[in-house]
């Protein structure tokens, strides 16, 4: 649990972070181009790398916090044991498409680190933009995981207490 305290810390952290630079970075970029007539050539990029970051780690809070858009309209008229098995499946496919995240973002990052790209205003290495994508994968399975392990436990926990789950709004029998 404590593990899973610190990954939800810095992942909250991180984001909220992040957001806050990068709308700095924009806001102070605007009032400099408008205001004085004065234009700063890194902003936008490093805005841009610090929103990128702060999407993939947002990904892996929104599949924590199982915010992101699903498509229920069948599934709520569904008996629990296939509720939880389309869970299951869901998780399956979540974990699945964060392996690919992963091994293709680090294909990428391992491919820009072997030419030596750099950001062209800031002059970082392209591999520090690159490598949120299999960061953020690795978070996300991460939280798919947690949610395919604690799916299995309340269906064990169910089957064996025998009694009908509890639904919102009551009892469904």
């Amino acid at each position: 649990m404590k593990l899973n305290k610190l990954l939800n810390n810095l992942e909250e952290y991180s984001a909220v972070l992040s957001l806050l630079i990068a709308s700095l970075l924009v806001f102070l970029q605007v009032v400099l181009r408008y205001v004085f007539n004065i234009s700063l050539v890194w902003s936008e990029e490093v805005s841009r790398y610090i929103i990128i970051w702060f999407v993939l780690i947002g990904s892996s809070i929104a599949v924590r916090e199982k915010a992101h858009a699903t498509v229920d309209a069948v599934v709520t008229y569904l008996p629990y044991i296939l509720k939880r098995i389309c869970s299951v499946l869901a998780s399956f496919i979540g974990m699945t498409f964060s392996v690919i995240l992963i091994w293709s973002g680090s294909v990428t990052v391992s491919n820009v680190i072997e030419f030596g790209n750099v950001t062209p205003a800031v002059g970082i290495p392209m591999s520090i933009p690159y490598l949120a994508l299999p960061v953020g994968g690795l978070l996300m399975f991460i939280r798919f995981l947690q949610l395919l392990i604690q799916d299995v436990i309340n269906m064990r926990k169910n089957d064996s207490n025998k009694k009908p789950p509890i639904i919102e709004g009551g009892i469904k029998e």
